[in-house]
């Protein structure tokens, strides 16, 4: 580390720091629409993938199944979401958007896009487009899913202290090197 740099200014700080005020941020837009940033994502999956089942959604967000019944259960409690017989496969369960889902559907874009307007107000368009792209590769440097937020794996319903994250491309990458 260069001794007149503060840890502060570190990219990987910044990142981790603006991530977290993201994450606050989105949580407290999305409050309005009684919605949690995992109810967004969910919705958001299950409208672009109708028909989509429990198992291959836990799949595509990299979440424990069993954990995933809970949020699907939640959903469908309020209106938004129902379960129905899998079509090929009796043992499965195929999930799509009520009425009422589809409706939330523009809410939630409407949040997300004041969402991406406030974190990106101190920037130019340009300056936003360049940022996006950098971020970009970076999430897929990262061996990020495009478009599932990676906290999904930590609702996994395992104890915080024996889940240990899954590791990145690179740091295997780092590891091997060793």
């Amino acid at each position: 580390m260069n001794p007149k740099q503060n840890e502060s200014d570190r990219a990987a700080f910044l990142l981790s720091q603006l991530g977290a005020r993201a994450a606050q941020e989105f949580t407290r837009l999305l409050a309005p629409l009684d919605l949690a940033p995992a109810d967004a994502g969910i919705l958001r999956l299950v409208a672009r993938s109708e028909g989509i089942s429990q198992q291959a959604l836990a799949a595509a967000l990299n979440m424990h199944a069993s954990r995933l019944v809970a949020l699907i259960d939640d959903l469908e409690s309020r209106g938004l979401l129902v379960r129905k017989v899998h079509a090929t496969d009796r043992r499965l369960y195929s999930l799509a958007l009520t009425a009422k889902g589809k409706e939330t559907l523009p809410s939630i874009r409407e949040v997300a896009d004041e969402h991406n307007r406030l974190m990106c107000a101190a920037l130019t368009r340009a300056q936003t487009v360049t940022l996006q792209a950098l971020l970009s590769k970076i999430a897929v440097q990262m061996g990020l899913a495009a478009g599932v937020h990676p906290g999904y794996q930590s609702m996994s319903g395992k104890p915080s202290s024996t889940r240990r994250p899954a590791r990145s491309p690179l740091e295997s990458k780092i590891l091997k090197s060793k």
